[in-house]
């Protein structure tokens, strides 16, 4: 059974390696990114005590719009180094509900207001590819990042991450990339943090690829 899958093993490596296609060869370019959209209409409630009640704070109505175009160029063959501008936008409904105790001598008391916050970045990228067959192929793709919060420019994140992706080239020139989760390094500027994280069911993303260069 082991010398059957050992076998396997090595066919599947020898057709990876044999197999390529034109899009990925040195000198090569490709232009395209990703645009993503969510909404939460709930969103989520934190429960806040002190001594005189408690407040329940709620973050509703939270849309994230995320837009990433990129632009590449193969070096040599398979591998290609990217460039990302970032924009975000975050936004939603901030409300606090203060309930007091009885006898507390407190009234209670309802706030809410709107928030948006607006944060660009840039992204340099280096990706291998590795081509099953001329249509479907396997990215790896590191990158280091920069973003920034647009009215505090002095908050924002450096970031190093990693992350598989797949794509699919519907024509010889175009390609669909699906990305599925990452493991993410990342230092805050303003709060002098770090943190680590990782997974592979966060993060998904859709993108499209134009590819042009050599024929």
């Amino acid at each position: 059974m082991k010398k059957h899958l050992l076998i396997l093993s090595i066919l599947t490596l020898a057709l990876i390696g044999s197999v390529s296609a034109q899009q990925t060869d040195k000198g090569n370019y490709y232009l395209g990114g990703n645009l993503s959209f969510s909404y939460n209409s709930n969103g989520t409630t934190t429960l806040y005590t002190f001594q005189t009640g408690y407040t329940n704070y709620t973050v509703s109505k939270i849309s994230n719009l995320a837009l990433n175009p990129e632009f590449g160029y193969f070096i040599s063959k398979n591998w290609a180094i990217g460039i990302q501008p970032n924009y975000t936008r975050s936004a939603g409904t901030e409300t606090s509900v203060f309930t007091a105790y009885n006898n507390s001598g407190v009234q209670s008391s309802v706030s809410s207001d709107t928030y948006h916050t607006d944060v660009l970045g840039l992204t340099v990228n280096v990706r291998y590819y590795c081509m099953l067959t001329d249509k479907i192929g396997i990215f790896p793709q590191i990158g280091l990042s920069s973003e920034n919060d647009v009215k505090h420019f002095s908050n924002g994140e450096l970031t190093l991450a990693a992350s598989p992706n797949i794509v699919f080239f519907v024509t010889r020139k175009l390609g669909i990339n699906l990305g599925f989760g990452n493991i993410t390094y990342a230092t805050d500027y303003h709060f002098k943090s770090n943190y680590v994280n990782a997974g592979l069911n966060n993060n998904i993303s859709f993108g499209l690829n134009y590819y042009w260069g050599k024929k």
